[in-house]
């Protein structure tokens, strides 16, 4: 009988990665640990309550038969969700062009694929490497309406303003990538995406670990991860592990590990590459209804609201009867480093205003800022670091290892794919050797 506090694989983080891989992993047959130091599951595509509303803490919408769905499919967790009618529109001043169907969809995914087929055909359209997605688009255009469109599309997608993201990356995106073709909301929000994963992990012998750390990743005389010290209710427990799988990103897994023990120049390539981008997000609720769309909107002349989100249909079951519930959110200027916080929510608080009429007399729930430390796994596309570290046995998931050309929660449902192949491939389920665990 296997110690209980001998796992095959801890993983670091109940992230969107996180749970999809400990998922993957125990539906293999390995023994999985998650250890999570906050206090619910799903990191920045988790919900929390405020005052009896559910708020997401990121993570608006799930990609219908993307990754996330996917990951679900394989093992055995079945999906419902909400699929607004339409699902996606587009605010250009006073009106909401459907961008779910019709013409806007085909506006949607043609104007790319246009942009792509000309830069084939004539190699003086094609984005120079690395060149941002603004500079390419000056190539054909100087609107500053179609300019600041592109911004707020940006913004929407990647956290990022257009001088952020690689033009190519923007193609490959919306052509290739899992561009939100169509999508769906989690009725009881995005939280309730991984809570039945808990129960796939817990029934191959694992463990969820809440309001726990990882304080130390341990490592064999050969090099390899052999354990993590977690503080656990003010409690040092030590387990023993054969894989490790990090959610925290990769300069937090730096420090689990410990610089002195990865090769010269590692740790300080990591932090160099590490330069998290930001966002503003505004929670508010009235009892009169603020907005028409249904879904989920994207704004073209606003300052700086990039996307809107109406959780007010009874089947979201995200607010109390009689009221509405909506969140917008905003990419300050610069999108990464330093920015004036202040001077970037009156210019969000301008656009809410502007845009749901009646906002000033809404109850405001609640203002995330999500920048810097927290997460410090988020990347912008094309700029990720690879999933593999240094040590054999030890990986990144999640938003700061992405695929290149992907994004959100379908990105980092996809690194778990791919690391948990990797493991499968080289530390096979059948395999597993019982480890006593040290104390």
């Amino acid at each position: 009988m296997l110690d209980e506090l001998s796992f095959d694989a801890v993983v670091v983080g109940a992230g969107a990665g996180g749970m999809c891989a400990a998922a993957r992993l125990s539906h293999q047959g390995y023994r999985t640990l998650v250890v999570e130091s906050g206090v619910r599951v799903g990191g920045r595509a988790s919900t929390r309550e405020v005052d009896r509303f559910l708020i997401n803490t990121g993570a608006l919408v799930i990609e219908r038969g993307g990754p996330v769905v996917r990951t679900l499919h394989e093992v055995g967790v079945p999906l419902d969700l909400f699929v607004p009618k339409p699902e996606t529109v587009l605010r250009w001043g006073s009106s909401d062009i459907n961008m779910s169907s019709g013409l806007g969809a085909v506006a949607r995914w043609a104007g790319p694929n246009v942009l792509r087929a000309a830069s084939a055909v004539f190699p003086q359209f094609r984005p120079k490497k690395e060149q941002s997605t603004t500079a390419w688009l000056s190539k054909f255009t100087r609107s500053k309406t179609i300019h600041r469109l592109m911004d707020n599309v940006v913004g929407a997608m990647f956290a990022a303003s257009g001088n952020d993201l690689p033009a190519d990356v923007f193609l490959h995106y919306f052509t290739k990538g899992s561009a939100f073709k169509q999508i769906g909301f989690a009725p009881g929000g995005t939280i309730e995406v991984w809570k039945p994963l808990v129960a796939v992990i817990e029934a191959a012998g694992g463990d969820v670990w809440l309001n726990s750390r990882v304080k130390k990743l341990t490592l064999s005389p050969d090099g390899q991860i052999d354990g993590a010290q977690i503080d656990r209710a003010g409690v040092t427990v030590t387990v023993s592990t054969r894989v490790a799988v990090s959610n925290a990103g990769p300069l937090a897994t730096v420090e689990l590990v410990g610089a002195e023990n990865l090769p010269d120049g590692y740790a300080h390539s990591v932090a160099q590459a590490t330069d998290p981008s930001a966002i503003i997000t505004v929670h508010f609720a009235s009892q009169k209804p603020l907005a028409k769309f249904p879904g989920l909107a994207l704004f073209a002349k606003t300052r700086r609201l990039v996307y809107a989100a109406n959780f007010s249909a009874p089947e979201q079951r995200r607010a109390p009867v009689g009221w509405n519930l909506y969140c917008g959110a905003s990419v300050p200027r610069p999108a990464r480093g330093q920015f004036n916080l202040e001077k970037e929510k009156e210019l969000l608080f301008s656009d809410l205003r502007e845009q749901f009429p009646g906002f000033d007399q809404a109850r405001v729930l609640a203002v995330d800022v999500t920048a810097h430390e927290w997460p410090a796994q988020r990347a912008i596309t094309g700029y990720d670091l690879p999933n593999t570290t240094p040590v054999a046995n030890l990986w990144n998931v999640g938003d700061g290892v992405k695929p290149w050309g992907d994004a959100g929660t379908a990105a980092c449902a996809e690194t778990a794919r791919i690391v948990v192949t990797e493991i499968a491939a080289r530390y096979p389920a059948e395999q597993r050797r019982p480890v006593a665990a040290r104390r």
